[in-house]
């Protein structure tokens, strides 16, 4: 009789990064993830139906990078089966074109607790090609500040089976959406000062490059309020 699998630590991170033709970034992504002071158990890179070099530049590591493939279904709908595939207790997210500090899953850890989340700082940067008209342009702001994205997150994926999964029908807002429904279900989240998340601005950013996604933060903002008004009912 085969012994049982003994059972992962309480510790292990799965990283969830979606990636639609984001190849020149996602290399720096992914080592960003293994140079963690915190070693990752694994790293599952969702290729949301990129037609550049992604399944490539993904399938160049080797474990514990994982390549999961699936038609394009925007930004939650990747998220979404990452963390249906993700094999250990916590979650952590990164998106393909954005960084974390070496120490950034070490002081999310550190900070856990009993809560179900934590959140750290993120910091944006200009993008080392992005062109000295764009950086005016764009006035990335200095420094750390505090936000609940996606990317800074840390969370435990048992959250989700009682939240449930991000809107698929959100291209933006959906972290705002969903973290209703966490207020909903009194799900607990700490906060570090450091910054956990570094984040790439290159002119091809969702929100800066389609305005029209503005509908679905309206539309993410709306199920907030609706959330919040449900819960003063009760």
């Amino acid at each position: 009789m085969r012994p049982a699998a003994p059972s992962p630590s309480p510790q292990a991170v799965s990283v969830v990064i979606p990636c639609h033709n984001y190849a020149r970034y996602l290399r720096d992504a992914i080592d960003s993830v293994l140079a963690q002071s915190h070693p990752v158990s694994e790293i599952l890179v969702v290729d949301d139906g990129s037609t550049d070099e992604t399944v490539a530049v993904a399938t160049g590591y080797g474990e514990p990078v994982r390549l999961l493939s699936q038609a394009r279904a925007g930004i939650s709908g990747a998220r979404n089966a990452g963390i249906a595939a993700a094999r250990f207790p916590l979650l952590a997210f990164l998106d393909a074109d954005d960084l974390w500090p070496a120490a950034s899953l070490a002081d999310r850890l550190a900070a856990l607790g009993d809560a179900d989340g934590v959140f750290g700082a993120i910091e944006q940067f200009p993008c080392p090609h992005l062109a000295p008209s764009d950086r005016v342009r764009l006035a990335v702001p200095e420094g750390a500040m505090a936000a609940r994205f996606a990317g800074s997150m840390l969370v435990r994926k048992r959250v989700f089976d009682g939240v449930g999964m991000f809107d698929p029908g959100l291209r933006v807002g959906e972290m705002i959406e969903w973290l209703a429904r966490c207020n909903g279900h009194d799900v607990r989240f700490a906060q570090v000062a450091s910054v956990s998340v570094r984040r790439r601005i290159h002119g091809n950013n969702s929100v800066l490059s389609q305005p029209s996604v503005n509908r679905d933060y309206l539309k993410a903002l709306r199920a907030a309020v609706k959330q919040t008004k449900g819960m003063a009912r009760s």
